[in-house]
């Protein structure tokens, strides 16, 4: 006999009107529901979607338009869910939620720091992940940074925004030197964040190093090759080896990873 454990109850409706969205969930995606529809159409398993007891879908928006425009019934679950940050949860290991739909979820529902986060992105024209290590003092991140994040969990440390602001306009303007009007890239941006922390480091320095030899960075296509021409860029002509960067062994080390503040 089986001992297994009833949870939850799977109802069936044709009555779209009885479901509301719930509010930062991000845009339907015609392409999405038209796969929806395509998988539906070759068999239907009539997989549910999940609401709370006020019939605000938490999961499954996609496959409530795909079903709704095929005119099929709903299947759903009705789970214990008063808080919207559980769709966020929900969606925390999918692939099809990036970490721009969280952004997005989360500025909806009024995060403070999320919303200077997107608001830095825009002004640097920097992506989601660089901007929220940055913000965070970091110059990489990993899972459990990135699962915070998607939790609602981010929070700027104080004078980091200064300090984020400080470091991202000395990349705008080496970027412009050598990548005029072009928006930064992420290899750059890691590599760049990498050498910030490197206890040598001088931005007047490097200026002084990029009148003759920004040229070396047009190359550049990853982060090591990066960093590989920066150390050069920034050691040529200095005679002084104790203030020479040795930038490349500093990342190999992965130094940088000690030291959660941006100088």
């Amino acid at each position: 006999m089986s001992t297994d454990t009833k949870v939850n109850r799977e109802f069936f409706t044709k009555e779209y009107s009885k479901f509301k969205k719930t509010k930062g969930n991000r845009p339907i995606d015609p392409g999405h529901v038209a796969s929806i529809k395509k998988s539906i159409a070759a068999r239907d398993l009539e997989l549910p979607i999940y609401v709370n007891k006020d019939m605000e879908i938490r999961e499954g928006h996609h496959t409530f338009q795909a079903r709704k425009e095929l005119d099929l019934g709903i299947y759903y679950i009705v789970i214990d869910s008063k808080d919207p940050l559980d769709m966020a949860i929900f969606n925390a290991g999918r692939k099809d939620w990036n970490m721009n739909n969280f952004l997005n979820f989360h500025c909806t529902r009024g995060k403070q720091d999320y919303k200077i986060l997107r608001s830095k992105m825009e002004q640097y024209q920097m992506p989601v992940i660089e901007t929220h290590y940055l913000l965070l003092g970091k110059a990489t991140g990993g899972k459990n940074i990135a699962e915070g994040f998607k939790h609602g969990n981010f929070k700027i440390p104080a004078g980091n925004i200064a300090a984020f602001d400080k470091l991202a306009e000395e990349m705008r303007y080496v970027n412009n030197i050598f990548n005029s009007g072009n928006k930064l890239k992420r290899p750059f941006i890691r590599a760049f964040s990498i050498m910030k922390k490197h206890p040598k480091y001088d931005f007047a320095r490097l200026k002084s190093a990029l009148k003759s030899k920004a040229s070396k960075l047009l190359a550049a296509t990853s982060s090591n090759e990066y960093i590989t021409q920066i150390e050069t860029i920034y050691n040529s002509g200095l005679s002084d080896k104790n203030k020479k960067m040795n930038l490349i062994q500093f990342a190999k080390d992965r130094e940088y990873e000690e030291d959660v503040t941006i100088n």
